[in-house]
């Protein structure tokens, strides 16, 4: 019964098979019908002849048929039809000489029923018809009318067997079509730009599936324009700010107000490096998703990656107070991968570790092999990420409850880089946080 909810094509196949059989049976039932009444037809017939021999035996002692009305009744008695059977036995004029028919006229010549009777004859001599109110029929006759009967039987059966797949039909079209006017309605609502338009459809089956499918499929797309309407107006902001410090203080320079001191200058130079940096973050996550970054791969031991990363980021987090700890076999299996790009990732991932971890923390670096697979993990004990926004974090330019404090040196980039430049690599990504207790962003990527 749950397969029955769950698949069109077992309702297909139910449909078709109930419709064959009815058709089948009603075909069987009518034919069968029709042959037993032809059956009984024939019997009747065979029967008329025993009674003709009787009635031969009996003129041949009596000389006539005086007194023979009881064969008559005898036969109509006897008949195994269970049908009323009626007879008249007439001379070769025609004239009546026995008869069991209330309807007939009793010594009535009747020369037309002749032609249907069954000759009765004496020493070789056709001396009186028996005639049937039913004319016999030859075989010709009886087989012709018995494939009439039976022909008109399965037209008969066609009939209604057309008539109860077209029932069917029409209910299984009308729950198909149903459903798929809906689809049709919500696909051409979405064309028109509403991605807001979604379809309740609570058939468990393929329609079904396809109806979650669409949903979830314009729940995507909503999604999509969202964050591409957020990133055009994050990088407007990105830009913004660097841009009109930029301004302000060569507005400044060029009327007088600011003297040109190397601490301006600097400042100047700061946010155009900033912009510098954000252009050039853009850039590779652009090419990245577009497929036309290429990376220059070798087979490089994990412990080394994560030495050098320790090593660029050594004097920063000494400056902070925090301590850097790498943690990594120096034999485990080499990874194949671009050892630039590899080191982009890492520095981003510790680079923020470093931005929200607070003097006297610490930042570990770890590395371990299984399953075909290095797992790369960089967790720190800062302030963390709440749940809600753990599936966001990879976005491009989120930055959660903490999007007023701005990070001058950062571009709101970094994560979703991480991300692309690590799928770039055959590889994934993910983040684990306990708001105040830290964040772990741990990397698999595959061995050699």
């Amino acid at each position: 019964m749950n397969l029955l909810n769950r698949s069109l094509l077992v309702k297909l196949i139910m449909a078709f098979w109930v419709v064959s059989i009815s058709g089948i049976f009603i075909i069987a039932m009518l034919a069968g019908r029709v042959s037993q009444q032809e059956f009984r037809r024939f019997v009747n017939d065979s029967e008329y002849k025993v009674l003709v021999d009787k009635l031969a035996v009996y003129y041949g002692e009596y000389g006539s048929f005086s007194g023979a009305g009881g064969l008559l009744d005898e036969a109509a008695r006897s008949a195994t039809t269970g049908q009323a059977r009626e007879f008249i036995v007439v001379d070769k004029e025609g004239k009546q000489l026995l008869a069991l028919a209330a309807h007939i006229p009793p010594a009535r010549p009747v020369p037309d029923l002749i032609r249907f009777g069954f000759s009765i004859s004496s020493n070789g001599d056709v001396v009186a018809y028996l005639v049937p109110i039913r004319a016999p029929r030859s075989m010709a006759e009886m087989a012709a009318d018995n494939i009439q009967r039976i022909n008109s039987s399965l037209l008969l059966s066609v009939m209604f067997a057309t008539l109860i797949s077209l029932l069917f039909a029409w209910l299984m079209a009308r729950n198909i079509i149903r459903p798929l006017r809906d689809l049709n309605d919500a696909t051409q609502a979405i064309a028109q730009g509403d991605l807001e338009r979604q379809v309740t459809i609570p058939a468990r089956d393929e329609i079904g599936a396809l109806a979650t499918s669409f949903n979830l499929m314009t729940a995507s797309l909503k999604r999509s324009r969202d964050l591409r309407r957020q990133m055009t107006a994050d990088i407007a902001h990105e830009l913004r700010n660097p841009l009109s410090i930029i301004l302000g203080n060569a507005e400044a320079l060029s009327e007088g107000v600011l003297p040109a001191t190397p601490e301006t200058l600097d400042i100047i130079y700061d946010e155009a490096r900033h912009l510098s940096r954000m252009v050039d973050d853009l850039r590779t996550l652009s090419r990245s998703e577009a497929g036309e970054l290429s990376l220059q791969r070798s087979a490089v031991p994990p412990s080394e990656i994560l030495t050098r990363c320790a090593t660029a980021y050594a004097m920063h987090a000494s400056e902070k107070g925090v301590s850097l700890v790498v943690d990594a076999a120096k034999d485990l299996p080499a990874v194949d991968v671009d050892m630039e790009r590899i080191q982009q990732v890492l520095a981003n991932l510790v680079d923020n570790g470093l931005k929200h971890t607070q003097a006297g923390g610490s930042i570990h670096l770890a590395a371990t092999a299984g399953d075909g697979l290095l797992r790369i993990s960089v967790r720190d004990n800062g302030s963390g990420i709440p749940e809600a926004e753990l599936p966001l974090v990879f976005e491009r330019f989120y930055r959660g409850k903490q999007a007023s404090a701005r990070i001058q040196d950062g571009s709101g980039l970094g994560l979703a880089i991480s991300k692309a430049l690590v799928e770039l690599h055959g590889g994934q990504i993910s983040a684990e946080s306990q708001p105040g207790s830290g964040t772990t962003i741990t990397i698999q990527l595959p061995l050699v």
